[in-house]
């Protein structure tokens, strides 16, 4: 794997590496050819850096041809956010109990109830 390197809104570099970074949601996967349900997804990780700082990142990836995939840092309030619509989303296909049990100990307080 290929380090990519992601800049912050203050110009920070951080240096990702999807093998080497803490998956914590991935997106089902479908070759094409086997229709076209989850032939793009969007995966969820986590980079710990030198400095003990935490950055999340989404790694947006397709099986089409005409398509690229990206990199997109984001803010920990969306990490959460994009987890959570995975667990309220309407598919069938949900976040495993270990993608589960991960965003639990990075963020302890995110599956409890407010209301």
């Amino acid at each position: 794997m290929i380090k990519k390197v992601l800049m912050t809104s203050d110009g920070k570099k951080v240096v990702v590496n999807r093998d080497k970074d803490i998956c914590l949601y991935r997106a089902p996967c479908n070759p094409p050819n086997t229709g076209l349900a989850y032939t793009r997804g969007a995966d969820l990780y986590m980079h710990i850096a030198r400095s003990k700082n935490k950055y999340f990142y989404l790694y947006h990836w397709s099986l089409h041809q005409n398509e690229s995939s990206y990199y997109e840092l984001i803010d920990e309030e969306r990490a959460q956010r994009f987890f959570l619509e995975k667990l309220g989303g309407t598919y069938w296909v949900h976040p495993t109990e270990r993608e589960i049990e991960k965003m639990q100990e990075t963020f302890p307080e995110l599956l409890e109830e407010t209301a």
